[in-house]
C-alpha cells in the first residue's frame, strides 16, 4: 500500500513539474534549410511564457557565429490564451558552401519578482549552402549586341516637330531676353553717410539699456567700436584695428577732427579704464560717454556747400 503511495505521488509531481514547464516555451526556426551561397536566412526566435514570468534573450547576433550577421528585424509581440508571444526575427547570410549548425540558444527567464532564474534551451538547426549550379558543358558565349526597336513613322514624325518647335521658341525666347537685358536701369547705389550711420547705432545701442542691466562692459566695448568704426569711415584711417592712444595723434593731424581731439580724449580713457583696469564705472559716467559719443559724431558732420545765388552779377 505505501509503495502504490510513493508511487502515485511521484507521478503526481511530474505532472505538476510538466505543467509548470508548458508556462513557457522557446523555439527556433528558419525559414528553410537548404539555401544558395549569398541568400538571406532568416532565423526566427519564438517566445510562449505566462504575463508573470521575466524572459531575457540571448545575444543572438554574438552567439551564431558560423554565418554572416546582416540585419535585426523588428519585433513582434502580441498576447493569444493568457499567453504572451514574442517573434524576434533575424537575418544572417553565409557566403561559401557548407553545413553548418546553428547552435543551440539559453533563454533565461524568471517566474514573479522573486523567483530563481532558470533556463530553456532552443533546439541545434542544421542548414545546407549550396553553391550557384553552373552548367559547365555549355559554349562561353559572346555578349549579346543591344537590340534595336524600329520606330514607326509619324513617332519619327513627332520628335522632329518637337525639336523644331524647341529650337524656335528657344531662339525667340532669347532674343526677347536679350532685348529686356538691354532695357534694365541700372539703380544708382544708395550711399549712407558715416554720420547716419553712427547716430542709428548709438539711438539703437541706447535702446538697448546694457549698462542699465549690469552688462557694462559690454556697453563700453559697443560703444567704443561704434565711435572707431566711425573714425574708419569719416576719417580714412583704421581706427578699429589701433590702441586708442595712436587714435588721438592721428585725429591731432586731420584739420576736420581737431574740434573733437579732447573730447575724444576723455571718450577714450573711461573706455580703457574699463576694459583694461577694471574700473566699475558709476552711472553718470556711463551716460556721459554716450552724450560723448553723439558729440564726437555731430561735430564732424561735414558741411554741406550752399548752392550759388541766382542774380548774381556776370563778370563782364
Amino acid at each position: 500500500m505505501v509503495k502504490v503511495f510513493r508511487i502515485t505521488f511521484l507521478l503526481l509531481c511530474l505532472t505538476l513539474f510538466s505543467l509548470k514547464a508548458q508556462s513557457i516555451s522557446v523555439s527556433a526556426t528558419t525559414d528553410t534549410t537548404v539555401y544558395q551561397v549569398g541568400d538571406y536566412i532568416t532565423f526566427t526566435l519564438e517566445l510562449r511564457y505566462d504575463k508573470n514570468f521575466t524572459v531575457k534573450l540571448p545575444p543572438v547576433k554574438d552567439s551564431v557565429k558560423v554565418l554572416d550577421y546582416i540585419q535585426t528585424l523588428p519585433s513582434e509581440k502580441k498576447e493569444s490564451d493568457g499567453k504572451i508571444i514574442e517573434y524576434h526575427k533575424f537575418i544572417f547570410s553565409k557566403y561559401d558552401s557548407a553545413q553548418v549548425t546553428i547552435p543551440s540558444l539559453q533563454v533565461f527567464y524568471s517566474e514573479g519578482k522573486n523567483g530563481d532564474q532558470r533556463f530553456l534551451a532552443t533546439t541545434p538547426i542544421t542548414i545546407t549552402i549550396n553553391k550557384l549550379q553552373v552548367n559547365q558543358q555549355e559554349d562561353i558565349r559572346d555578349v549579346k549586341e543591344p537590340m534595336t526597336i524600329p520606330l514607326p513613322w509619324w513617332l519619327i514624325l513627332v520628335i522632329i516637330i518637337a525639336t523644331l518647335g524647341l529650337a524656335i521658341g528657344g531662339y525667340y525666347l532669347y532674343k526677347y531676353w536679350k532685348k529686356k537685358e538691354g532695357k534694365v536701369e541700372v539703380k544708382p547705389e544708395i550711399i549712407i553717410p558715416p554720420y547716419e550711420i553712427a547716430l542709428a547705432k548709438l539711438d539703437e545701442l541706447g535702446q538697448m539699456k546694457l549698462w542699465q542691466n549690469g552688462k557694462v562692459k559690454e556697453y563700453h566695448s559697443e560703444v567704443t567700436e561704434i565711435v572707431r568704426e566711425y573714425f574708419e569711415k569719416r576719417f580714412n584711417f583704421r581706427a578699429l584695428e589701433m590702441p586708442s592712444s595712436e587714435i588721438l595723434p592721428v585725429l591731432s593731424y586731420l584739420e576736420e577732427a581737431k574740434v573733437i581731439v579732447e573730447i575724444a580724449d576723455k571718450f577714450f580713457s573711461n573706455a580703457d579704464l574699463v576694459k583694461f583696469a577694471k574700473f566699475e564705472p558709476m552711472p553718470q559716467v556711463n551716460d556721459e560717454m554716450m552724450k560723448q559719443a553723439y558729440e564726437i559724431v555731430k561735430l564732424t558732420i561735414p558741411a554741406v556747400p550752399k548752392p550759388a545765388q541766382e542774380g548774381a552779377a556776370n563778370v563782364q
